[in-house]
């Protein structure tokens, strides 16, 4: 039976694997098939549709390219560094001794190791994309942001006099003497959208608002992704991962299969 248990979730793996796969072909048709639009373009495209039938009726998936502006950026709390987007964390790495005893009544130690999170903090404003041609409004609530790392340092030990401090963050930490748990350090990471940067915005644009801006597609489950990669990065990015979680599905899916068949005819699990 538990050959059949076994077949029977390597399969469901595969299943899992497969529609991962298509996920990525879907970002990667979803970024080609989308064309780029200027600033101008989106702006020309704007005036005709409100001449049409009003204003505030214009609406176009699209992507845009360019460098971020914004006039009242944030600080990234760990780095300092101007910018539209950030997110940041502290973990606290711990190790611990524990004791086990096997079927035998045999005891032995061994180390285990975890982490907790102490701070986190993400926080985004509305900026501009600006190309050749001029600029547009971007709204990135509810994007998946790929920013750039701007922190990424592990410091060892607790800090003097249990006040953790590192950028613009200071944290009173609580005693961590209970459970056997022993500190090893802090990371800490922060991602950022930098001021300058030049960022890839796959969104949709409208004039809702009396304002022409890229923002979360009002249609369920449609993709609003900005990024510091470049399309072609993102393309290749996404159709490598296709391709390898394509493998990964047909194999586990044959693994599941042959396991079961073989302990259906009895060449295992006697």
């Amino acid at each position: 039976m538990i050959f059949y248990i076994l077949g029977g979730v390597l399969v469901a793996a595969g299943a899992g694997l497969f529609l991962g796969s298509g996920s990525q072909r879907r970002r990667v048709y979803v970024m080609k098939a989308t064309d780029t639009s200027t600033a101008a373009d989106l702006a020309g495209l704007t005036e005709s549709v409100a001449k049409e039938i009003g204003a505030g009726s214009f609406n176009q998936v699209t992507e845009v390219k360019g460098a971020v502006e914004c006039d009242a950026p944030l600080a990234g709390e760990l780095s300092g560094r101007a910018c539209v987007h950030y997110a940041m964390s502290i973990r606290r790495e711990w190790e611990e001794t524990v004791s086990k005893t096997d079927s035998q009544g045999r005891r032995t130690q061994e180390t285990r190791t975890g982490s907790d999170t102490v701070a986190s903090n993400t926080r985004s404003t509305r900026f501009r994309v600006k190309d050749a041609t001029g600029s547009i409004d971007v709204d990135p609530a509810g994007a998946k942001i790929d920013g750039e790392k701007a922190v990424s340092q592990f410091r060892p030990g607790e800090p003097a006099g249990g006040t953790l401090e590192f950028g613009g963050v200071r944290i009173n930490l609580p005693g961590f003497g209970g459970g056997g748990r022993r500190t090893v350090g802090y990371r800490y990471e922060e991602t950022i959208l930098p001021l300058g940067a030049q960022v890839y915005v796959l969104g949709e644009a409208v004039d809702a608002g009396g304002s022409l801006t890229v923002r979360k597609p009002a249609k369920k489950d449609a993709r609003f992704l900005i990024s510091v990669r470049s399309e072609e990065e993102l393309v290749r990015k996404a159709g490598s991962a296709a391709r390898g979680l394509s493998i990964a599905a047909a194999a586990c899916a044959a693994a599941g299969v042959a396991l079961a068949v073989l302990a259906f005819l009895g060449v295992i699990g006697r």
